[in-house]
């Protein structure tokens, strides 16, 4: 399939356009999750996405705004939880991450005529995506941008030691809880990109790798954004020459320069030390 074909059919170009702005809002909060060592957080989003789509499916509501709602509910309680009844956060995530399932099951199991292939959302369907789609996704990566920038010393603070920031009277609470609705909204609008397994590496490699080449945050932040749209693009042009699952291709390629990165650092460190 030659690259003008992305110009020439309209479901080629939103797929591109889709990847482009999921890879830019999803590796904006990367480093933070990366730093704050809760990666294990958007793998346990993406599982509570696919309940809210399995409940948007049997009660007929749309799937988006369904999955978004109750992402956000399962956000606000994990977010109580480890604040008011000073759970490890760890722990009330493992929790609802364990409910969020149960109860996607059963709603499946309830549910005897689907109209929509769940596989598409487990597994991604860039092919599904719509000019709706990309709105939300520009919205999406407008108010990332927005809330890094109005609250980046409140992020920078809970990213690193919550608990002194608080003494000193920095508010990083509703920092917290904003950062958490936004990772569990940035799911649930990505999962038709690269589906709800893949969805955790897309938020954890790109930030992971950039902090392999800077430590500064800011310049992890754009680096991150950089090599995510260097996947996204790369991920799809291959997968439509290649004939390749689209969310897989770009997995892949975002971990070959995860490993490139890798490489690189222990180079660099070989070459300072002799």
């Amino acid at each position: 399939m030659e690259l003008a074909d992305f110009f020439q059919y309209r479901f080629l170009l939103h797929a591109l356009i889709g990847a482009i702005l999921s890879a830019a809002a999803t590796s904006q909060l990367s480093v933070f999750l990366t730093l704050k060592k809760v990666s294990f957080l958007g793998e346990a989003f993406s599982h509570m996405a696919f309940a809210g789509i399995a409940l948007a499916l049997l009660i007929g509501t749309d799937l988006t705004i369904t999955a978004i709602g109750f992402v956000i509910l399962i956000a606000i309680l994990i977010g109580l939880f480890s604040k008011y009844y000073y759970y490890q956060e760890t722990n009330i995530i493992t929790i609802f991450l364990s409910v969020s399932m149960a109860i996607g099951i059963i709603l499946i199991s309830l549910n005897k005529n689907y109209t929509v292939d769940l596989t598409s959302y487990l597994f991604g369907n860039i092919i599904l995506i719509t000019t709706r789609d990309l709105c939300f996704l520009a919205i999406l990566l407008g108010v990332n941008a927005i809330f890094i920038y109005l609250f980046f010393k409140e992020l920078f603070y809970m990213t690193y030691n919550y608990s002194v920031a608080r003494i000193y009277g920095i508010s990083v609470d509703i920092a917290y809880y904003l950062f958490i609705i936004l990772l569990a909204v940035n799911i649930v609008i990505s999962v038709k990109i690269v589906g709800v397994i893949l969805i955790t590496a897309q938020l954890i490699l790109p930030g992971i790798t950039a902090l392999n080449l800077v430590r500064n945050m800011k310049s992890a932040i754009i680096l991150s954004v950089i090599l995510a749209e260097i996947s996204a693009i790369g991920g799809i042009i291959l997968s439509y020459q290649l004939n390749l699952p689209s969310g897989a291709t770009i997995v892949i390629l975002s971990f070959i320069i995860f490993i490139g990165t890798l490489i690189y650092k222990e180079m660099a460190s070989k070459t300072a030390n002799s």
